[in-house]
């Protein structure tokens, strides 16, 4: 460490290293290990084809046809009632709890556990903290923290502490979760083609929910806001999914 100094970091060769490196937030130089585990690496490689299986049997055969029923039932001439289109669509968010749940939990193994600690291996990056315990938060501000440390990293290095000087806490808080909120809802509006909104409303309203689970009613029950957070996720995930497909 401390070997590379401005300008000398100004190359092809540091660009792509960054480009690698399981990270948002570039520095000149980042802990390196002395050696690749080959054993890992192959290990991680193997899982991710493994993960993915699982979550192409788990899409074809307990989501796809699920929306695609709910779809045609919707898309019906003459289209029905309100009433029944509110029930059909209650029916498939029921049906796609815990599968959309399990391929939530999959894709995140992909990413954080399994992709990210292979690029890690390769470019003998030696911090492997990509995620902490979000499944024990009992509040949404501690799960934006825990289950995605190098998004979390940047928005708070290039956002979040940029503007708190000049605007106070809360502002920049508000600032960050609608700048995450943005881009979590162009992604989605990437995979659905289409732009609706509804990722965006619920990252925003996680604002108030973090403001009522911190009153002194509630604020010291942690396993009640840990069970309240668990049942948002369950249903959460199965909502947006339906809504991003049928509406």
């Amino acid at each position: 460490m401390g070997n590379i100094a401005y300008p000398r970091n100004l190359t092809w060769t540091n660009y792509f290293d960054y480009l690698l490196c399981p990270t948002l937030c570039y520095e000149l130089e980042y802990p390196r290990t002395a050696r690749i585990d080959w054993q890992n690496l192959i290990s991680k490689i193997v899982a991710v084809f493994g993960c993915i299986s699982l979550l192409t049997v788990i899409s074809e055969e307990f989501i796809l046809p699920i929306l695609s029923d709910a779809s045609i039932r919707l898309n019906a001439v003459p289209p029905p009632p309100v009433s029944e289109a509110l029930l059909i669509l209650a029916e498939s968010i029921s049906w796609l709890l815990f599968p959309f749940m399990l391929t939530f939990l999959l894709v995140f193994l992909v990413i954080f556990e399994y992709a990210l600690g292979a690029f890690a291996e390769i470019t003998h990056f030696a911090d492997r903290h990509f995620y902490s315990d979000w499944w024990n938060s009992t509040d949404w501000m501690e799960f934006s923290r825990e289950w995605n440390i190098p998004v979390y990293s940047f928005l708070r290095r290039h956002v979040y502490s940029a503007s708190r000087p000049y605007i106070g806490r809360f502002p920049a808080t508000v600032i960050t979760f609608l700048i995450s909120a943005i881009g979590h809802e162009i992604v989605m509006a990437c995979i659905t083609k289409k732009l609706r909104g509804y990722g965006f409303i619920c990252q925003m309203l996680q604002l108030p929910i973090v403001v009522l689970q911190r009153t002194k009613l509630v604020r010291g029950k942690k396993t009640l806001n840990n069970v309240c957070f668990w049942c948002s996720m369950i249903m959460g995930l199965s909502l947006i999914c339906a809504l991003y497909v049928l509406v």
